[in-house]
C-alpha cells in the first residue's frame, strides 16, 4: 500500500498522464452510465492499469458523481473481489486440511512476493522510461538547440556569403576601376612620353636659338658699349655746356631778381593808387545809388499819380458809356415816335380816298361808328399842322437835342 502510494504520489506531477487517465474516464462515462458500476471500472483502471492504489477520495475527485459513500461501498467490494481472486485453493482428496492450508500460504506468499517482485521491476522499468523520456527530451531539446544553433550558423554562414558576395562584387568593381584607371594612367603616360619627346625636340631647337641669340646678344653687346662710350664722352661735352648754361642762368637769375624787387615795388605802388581809385569809385556809387532812389521814388509817384489819373479817366469813360446808351435809347424812341408820325397822314388819304369811290357808286354814306371804326384817331393839331422831316434831318435833330439835354444834365 505504501509502495502505490508512492507511485502515486510520484505519478501525481506527471502531466502526460493525467492527461490519459482524464481521456480513459471519459470514455468510462460513456460506457457505464451506471455509477456503481462506473466507480468500478475507474478503480480496476487505477490499480491494473495505471498501478495506482484507489481510495474513496481519489475516486470521488475523478469521477465525482453520486455521495461519498458510494465510491468508498465499491472500493470495499473490489478489495474483497481482489483478495478472493489472490487466494490460492488446492482441492486435493489425498492431503489433509492443515497441509492444504500450509501449501495455500506458500502459493499466497510466492504470488506476494513475485506480485512485489513484478512490482518493483515495474517501478525500475518506469524509471528507467521516465529516465529514458527525459534523455530523449533532454537529446530532443539539445538537437532542437542544436537545429537552431544550426539554423542561426547557416543565416549567419548566409549573411556572411552574401557580404563576400557584395565584397567580391565591391572588389570587382574596383577592379574594373582600377583597370580603367590604369587604362587611363597608361594612356596618359604614353601621351606624357609623347609630351617628354616633344618637350626634348622643343628644347634642343630652344638651344640653338639661343645659342644663335646669345652670339647676337654679344654682337649687341659690344655694340651698346661702345655706343655707351660714345654717349658718356656727349654726355661730359653736354655737361661741360650746361655747367656754361648754369653759370649763364645764375647770372640772368640775380638780374630777374633786381627787376622782380623793381615790379614788386611798383605794383605795391599800384596797389595804393588801385585803393585810392576804389575809394572814390565807392564814393561816385553811393552818390550815384542815392540818386537812383530818388528817381526811382519820383517815378513811383508818379506812377501811382497816372494809375489814379487812368482811374479818373476809366470812371469817365463808363459814365460816357452809359450817357451814349442813354442817348442810342432816346433816338430809337424818337425813331419810333416819327415813323408813326409818317403813318398817319397816308392812313387818313386813303380814308378820303374810299368816300369819294363810295359816292360815286351812289352808295350810302357811312355812318358815324363806322367812321369812327375805320379812320384812326387824329394827332394832335401841332403834329397834324407840321411837316414830316426826313428821316435824316429828324434823326440828326433829335439826336442833337438830346445829346444837349444830357450834357445839360451833367
Amino acid at each position: 500500500m505504501a509502495t502505490a502510494d508512492l507511485e502515486l504520489t510520484d505519478a501525481a506531477p506527471d502531466f502526460e498522464r493525467s492527461a490519459a487517465l482524464a481521456g480513459d474516464i471519459a470514455a468510462l462515462r460513456g460506457r457505464f452510465p451506471e455509477t456503481r458500476a462506473l466507480y468500478r471500472e475507474v478503480c480496476g483502471l487505477l490499480f491494473f492499469r495505471y498501478g495506482i492504489t484507489p481510495t474513496a477520495n481519489k475516486l470521488y475527485q475523478l469521477v465525482r458523481k453520486g455521495s461519498m459513500g458510494t465510491p468508498a461501498e465499491v472500493l470495499q467490494a473490489f478489495w474483497q473481489e481482489l483478495r478472493g481472486r489472490t487466494r490460492v485453493t488446492i482441492d486435493h482428496p489425498d492431503l489433509p486440511e492443515a497441509l492444504k492450508d500450509i501449501a495455500a500460504g506458500a502459493v499466497q506468499t510466492i504470488w506476494q512476493a513475485a506480485n512485489e517482485a513484478a512490482t518493483g521491476e515495474l517501478a525500475t522499468l518506469r524509471a528507467e522510461a521516465r529516465a529514458a523520456a527525459s534523455a530523449a527530451e533532454a537529446e530532443r531539446d539539445a538537437a532542437h538547440a542544436e537545429t537552431a544553433r544550426a539554423r542561426e550558423a547557416a543565416a549567419a554562414l548566409v549573411a556572411q556569403l552574401d557580404t563576400a558576395r557584395q565584397a567580391i562584387e565591391a572588389g570587382e568593381t574596383a577592379l574594373a576601376a582600377e583597370r580603367q584607371a590604369h587604362a587611363a594612367t597608361q594612356a596618359r603616360l604614353e601621351a606624357g612620353r609623347a609630351e617628354l619627346e616633344a618637350a626634348r625636340r622643343q628644347l634642343a631647337e630652344l638651344r640653338t636659338q639661343f645659342s644663335t641669340e646669345l652670339e647676337r646678344a654679344r654682337d649687341q653687346v659690344v655694340i651698346a658699349q661702345e655706343r655707351a662710350e660714345a654717349s658718356e664722352r656727349r654726355a661730359l661735352r653736354e655737361l661741360d655746356a650746361e655747367r656754361t648754361a648754369r653759370q649763364q642762368s645764375e647770372r640772368l637769375v640775380e638780374a630777374l631778381r633786381g627787376e622782380l624787387a623793381a615790379a614788386r615795388a611798383e605794383a605795391r605802388d599800384a596797389a595804393v593808387a588801385q585803393a585810392e581809385a576804389r575809394a572814390r569809385l565807392e564814393t561816385q556809387v553811393a552818390a550815384l545809388t542815392e540818386q537812383l532812389t530818388t528817381r526811382l521814388a519820383a517815378a513811383d509817384a508818379a506812377a501811382r499819380k497816372a494809375a489814379d489819373d487812368l482811374a479818373t479817366v476809366q470812371a469817365a469813360l463808363a459814365a460816357a458809356q452809359r450817357r451814349a446808351e442813354r442817348a442810342e435809347a432816346e433816338a430809337a424812341l424818337a425813331r419810333q415816335l416819327l415813323a408813326e408820325l409818317r403813318l398817319a397822314p397816308r392812313e387818313r388819304g386813303e380814308g378820303g380816298s374810299v368816300e369819294r369811290r363810295r359816292r360815286k357808286a351812289g352808295g350810302p354814306a357811312p355812318s358815324a361808328g363806322d367812321t369812327s371804326s375805320d379812320t384812326p384817331s387824329e394827332p394832335p393839331a401841332k403834329v397834324q399842322g407840321a411837316s414830316a422831316p426826313r428821316p435824316e434831318e429828324g434823326g440828326d435833330s433829335s439826336d442833337s437835342s438830346y445829346n444837349e439835354h444830357d450834357d445839360s444834365k451833367d
